[in-house]
């Protein structure tokens, strides 16, 4: 999974109007980016990583460090479903 497929996932999971406001000229150029049919920039990145700050590093490289508190979906998703550690 590259950088891009990353960021798009996250956009996703956000919606677009988490980053722009609708009908803003800022909101086309996130849906343009969300359809593959604008690049991803330096500052979508940014912004991405301000709306998801517990996904930084793995936005980036790709890599959870779940110690640091930096995480994935994929990782939050499955500690979700494993049994609670306070649980008896």
């Amino acid at each position: 999974m590259t950088l891009t497929d990353r960021a798009l996932l996250l956009i996703d999971l956000a919606g677009l109007d988490a980053f722009a406001a609708v009908r803003s000229k800022e909101y086309y150029r996130w849906s343009n980016i969300k359809r593959g049919k604008a690049r991803l920039g330096a500052e979508e990145i940014e912004r991405i990583s301000t709306e998801f700050p517990q996904y930084r590093w793995w936005l980036m490289t790709g890599d959870v460090l779940p110690e640091a508190g930096q995480t994935s979906p994929a990782y939050d998703e499955a500690n979700s479903k494993l049994p609670s550690h306070n649980a008896g």
